[in-house]
């Protein structure tokens, strides 16, 4: 079961993630080709999303992606969506061959007259924030264009993608991380989530900043890996923290068993955790136990 936060969002316990779907994971490359072969096809992902459900996860932790939105069409039950945006790869790729404006409009062609209308309402709510550059009126506009292009019908959260949230961390953006739960819970009626490589770092400044996000997403496991500034750090702020911490790469780029990694983690202060579709052998089996 998923616990309830002050404002109502729910904490959810086991997420289902996609991020191997994008190309991006620690695994082995023959387990990443494996993966990506698996799930090229929208019916065979869209049958493992609705097992993940049956087994236990409170939803998907994905970013947008041609596989997985003509997925989410193939099912006619609604899937709970925790979107993590934006799909960065995809991005830096388009950047990359188009530069970032092309990169931009490249959305903007593709998004429908709905998405193009909510687009101009929120570019004119942060004009002058877009005008003089501002990472806190440029990431809404981006949100836009992301979150259409997932095709979520039951949208979670809208959690923030590590290389944003990072940036923003290393700046000290504290008004940015402040406008970001806030747009977000009144734009999407959603919860508002970051996701972060640094952990140990990022929980003491929203603390002392005052800022409680419904979740965060970041690494929480049995060797450090990732976890930063130290092992030891990260999990004394897991003790005092009051933001809900889903913890991933529990499995700590393969070393430790799935379900042993996630006990750790909860054991350590997690509220829930992460199982990536390159982690799950068995899924309905190792989801049902996570879930247990």
């Amino acid at each position: 079961m998923s616990d309830l936060r002050a404002n109502g969002a729910r904490v959810p316990r086991l997420l289902l993630g996609g991020e191997s779907l994008l190309g991006v994971s620690r695994a082995p490359r023959d387990r990443m080709l494996e993966i990506a072969a698996r799930y090229h096809d929208a019916e065979t992902l869209a049958v493992t999303l609705s097992k993940a459900l049956a087994a236990g996860a409170d939803g998907v932790l994905a970013s947008p992606s041609q596989p997985l939105r003509a997925a989410l069409a193939e099912l006619k039950q609604p899937v709970p969506i925790y979107a993590l945006l934006p799909n960065v790869p995809e991005y830096v790729r388009d950047s990359s061959d188009l530069g970032l404006v092309g990169a931009a409009l490249k959305r903007v062609k593709r998004a429908s007259p709905a998405t193009l209308a909510r687009l101009g309402i929120t570019g004119m709510t942060h004009a002058l924030a877009v005008l003089r550059s501002d990472f806190s009126g440029l990431v809404p506009l981006m949100l836009e264009l992301e979150a259409a292009a997932l095709g979520a019908k039951d949208l979670r959260a809208v959690v923030l993608a590590a290389p944003l949230t990072d940036l923003a961390l290393a700046g000290g953006h504290g008004a940015f991380f402040e406008h970001y739960c806030r747009f977000v819970r009144g734009r999407f009626r959603a919860a508002a989530g970051f996701e972060t490589h640094n952990l140990g770092h990022l929980l003491p400044r929203l603390r002392a900043w005052g800022i409680r996000p419904d979740l965060v997403v970041g690494p929480v496991n049995s060797r450090g890996l990732l976890m930063k500034p130290t092992a030891a750090e990260l999990l004394a702020e897991l003790e005092h923290s009051d933001v809900p911490v889903i913890a991933k790469e529990v499995r700590a780029a393969g070393v430790v068993p799935l379900v042993e990694g996630a006990r750790w983690a909860m054991a350590h202060g997690a509220r829930g955790v992460v199982a990536d579709l390159v982690d799950l052998d068995d899924l309905t089996a190792e989801l049902r136990a996570l879930s247990a």
